[in-house]
Parts: C-alpha cells; sequence; structure tokens
C-alpha cells in the first residue's frame, strides 16, 4: 500500500470512539463503584467484565494519545507551543473537578459507599500536580476524584513526547512493524513480568482480586509502565500512516475483542487491566482511522457522536463528583431495589453526560481558545522533524 498523503487533521471517528470510551468508564464505575448494587445482584456477576473494559478503555485512550498526537503534529509544531496546548487542555477541567470533588467531600458527613475520601494535605498538592502516581499508595493513586491517575500518565507522556517523536519517526518502514510487534508483546507481558518484582500477598481490599497493592500499582498506575501504550499509538500512527496496516473491516477488532471479553472467566486478574484488551484496541483504533481515510466512515463519524467525543475528556474527569453527588442524594445506606439501581445507573450516566458537557463549553473551550496559542507567532522551534522514512 503507499503512504498516506495529504492527511486530515481530524479523523473523526476515532473523536466519536472516544466517547464510547469514556462511557465504557463511566458504567464501569458506576456498577463497581457506586455502591447501588448489592454484591448478590446479578449485574454483580459481571463485575470482572465491566473492571476489563473500563480498564481497557483506559489502555485504549493511552494508545490513542500516541496516535493522535503523531498524526496531528507538523514539521512547524515547536516544543514550547506543544507543551503550552497540552496544559492548557489538561488542567482547567482537573482543576474544576478536583475542586468541585474537594467541596462535596467537605459539605457530605454522613458515609459514602464509594471508595473517595478526601485527601491529605500531600496527597491533594500531589494530585492537584498530576504527579500523585510516582508512589504505591492508594491514599496517593486514588484521591481525589479517583481517576486523575491517568492524567498523571499522560502528562509524563506528553513531558517526553517531544523526545521520543523524533527516533521513533526515524525507524525505517520496511522495520516498523517488527518494532510495533515488540512493543505491543511488551503491553501484554507487564503482568506476568510484574509477578517477579512485586508481592503476590494479595489485599482483600482490592475488588476481591488475587494481587497486592504494589502489583496493581506497577501493572496499572505506574508511568513509565502506561508508556508503553503511548508509544504502541505513535508506533502504530506510523504504520498506517506509510499506508501498511491492511484492512478497513471493522469486524476484525469486534472479533477480537469478543474473544479476549469471552475469556475472562479463566483469565488472570492481572490481566483485566488493559494487558488483555490491548491487541484489539489498538486494531480498532487503526482500522477507524483507515475507514475515514477511505472515505468510508462509521456511525461514530457523525456530527452527534463526534460532539459527544469533543466532551469526552470533561466527562472522564467530571463523572465521579456527579457519581458521588448522586449516590449521596440517594442515601449511602439506603438498600436500593433492583429496579431502583437500574434507574439511578441510568441517572448517573445522563447526569455525567451533561455535566461534561457543560464542562467543555463553560471551561474547556474558552480556555482553549484564549490560552492554547500564543496571540504573537512563535519562533521556530521544532519539536522534530518527520523524515520520510526508506522502505
Amino acid at each position: 500500500m503507499s503512504s498516506v498523503s495529504n492527511r486530515p487533521n481530524q479523523l473523526r471517528s476515532l473523536t466519536g470512539y472516544r466517547f464510547l470510551l469514556a462511557s465504557a468508564v463511566v458504567f464501569g464505575h458506576v456498577i463497581f463503584m457506586s455502591g447501588i448494587f448489592t454484591f448478590d445482584h446479578p449485574v454483580m456477576e459481571a463485575n470482572r467484565l465491566s473492571i476489563m473494559l473500563a480498564a481497557g478503555a483506559v489502555s485504549s485512550f493511552f494508545i490513542l494519545s500516541g496516535f493522535v498526537l503523531t498524526w496531528s503534529r507538523r514539521d512547524s509544531d515547536t516544543t514550547r507551543g506543544f507543551y503550552r496546548r497540552r496544559i492548557v487542555k489538561i488542567f482547567p477541567n482537573h482543576v474544576v473537578t478536583l475542586g468541585l470533588m474537594l467541596i462535596l467531600l467537605w459539605v457530605t458527613t454522613a458515609p459514602s459507599p464509594l471508595p473517595v475520601q478526601e485527601p491529605t494535605l500531600g496527597e491533594g498538592v500531589a494530585n492537584l500536580l498530576l504527579v500523585h502516581t510516582w508512589y504505591p499508595d492508594l491514599g496517593y493513586v486514588s484521591g481525589g476524584t479517583s481517576v486523575t491517575w491517568s492524567l498523571a500518565s499522560e502528562m509524563f507522556f506528553y513531558l517526553l513526547f517531544p523526545l521520543i517523536i523524533g527516533p521513533l519517526c526515524a525507524i525505517r518502514a520496511r522495520n516498523l512493524w517488527a518494532v510495533t510487534l515488540g512493543v505491543a508483546a511488551l503491553v501484554v507481558s507487564v503482568p506476568a513480568l510484574a509477578t517477579f518484582v512485586t508481592s503476590n500477598e494479595a489485599d482483600p481490599m482490592l475488588f476481591g482480586m488475587s494481587m497486592s497493592v504494589e502489583y496493581w500499582w506497577l501493572i496499572y498506575f505506574f508511568p513509565p509502565v502506561r508508556l508503553l501504550e503511548f508509544v504502541l499509538g505513535i508506533l502504530l500512527a506510523r504504520v498506517v500512516l506509510t499506508g501498511q496496516w491492511p484492512t478497513s473491516q471493522l469486524l476484525w477488532p469486534v472479533l477480537g475483542l469478543v474473544a479476549v471479553l469471552a475469556a475472562e472467566p479463566v483469565m488472570p486478574d492481572g490481566y483485566l487491566w488493559g494487558a488483555a484488551t490491548c491487541l484489539p484496541a489498538a486494531a480498532m483504533i487503526c482500522t477507524l482511522a483507515m475507514r475515514d481515510l477511505d472515505g468510508q466512515g462509521t456511525p461514530l463519524a457523525r456530527p452527534p457522536m463526534v460532539r459527544f467525543g469533543e466532551a469526552s475528556y470533561a466527562l472522564y474527569v467530571v463523572h465521579m463528583p456527579v457519581i458521588y453527588a448522586i449516590r449521596h442524594l440517594a442515601g449511602p445506606e439506603e438498600i436500593v431495589g433492583s429496579f431502583e439501581a437500574v434507574l439511578l445507573a441510568v441517572a448517573m450516566f445522563v447526569a455525567s453526560v451533561l455535566a461534561a458537557l457543560v464542562l467543555w463549553r463553560t471551561v474547556e473551550v474558552p480556555m482553549m481558545r484564549r490560552f492554547a496559542r500564543p496571540r504573537t507567532p512563535e519562533h521556530p522551534e521544532p519539536v522534530a522533524t518527520l523524515p520520510v522514512p526508506p522502505r
């Protein structure tokens, strides 16, 4: 296949896909963190599956981040401009939702079934600065809104992107698949490799799973480990850009995901947290990109889905404060019946989406318009050149 020329700035199907990924995280948290379903409820029988889908969605976000940043960058980009745009994109929504969560924690005195607690000063400052995942302590890692750990990983990726994009773009096209498959193999191997360097003593607080806090932190929260998925996304973007992705048929990544989900009952606990879904997630991202390039499109590229996708980051960071508030209003100690629990779950999701649209429109969009780019042009300071690698 020939390489891609005149690539579009936006792959609309991937933008819409972000909403599906964020929705998977929201539903996962509603099921296994909100406390509205009792442990003997039929929904809780799918607890491991919901964890697998939510964690797989976060893994997909990491891959997608590397893919999109590589796809959208141009030779005129500067390191300073790149850092500026990423900071303006991440921090306003983060500060607003962290502040909202802290206010809710301060004003609600009744016990909550959610595993969210008011952070200490040190935990709060580390969370605010997004450096809280470098220490294997759940008070730090899951403090605040409990989802900002992934933002800490993203900020680490952004810090390194200008340094690693040049060498990764210099890989010869004929060697690209070998390097990509090697990185994918490392991602899949992380749960097995982590057993050699962490304790095997299970912590009963970790969703009833047979793993220690140290092990969970290493495979799921530690930024250098999650960097592998970001690098995989960069390499996959180059695979597509050099015309080496073989198909635009969505059937194959969908079948791959179904096969992985079907294997959940016999899967070791460590693989539920992203490693198992890595390959079908990578295939889905590349295939959706190919469909947009070929002009085939998908329902995800339709305007409503694109709009929801544009608000997906806001949905990701705002849904936990919304879930906490609704759960508190419903009564933390109330035993919720089956029908009421389902209605409450739907209400949590709908309210989260509405709150996300408000946050996106009133905070994220205005901040990006005002501060993402300087009012005066920057002096040229390229992030890295994008050489056309020899075949």
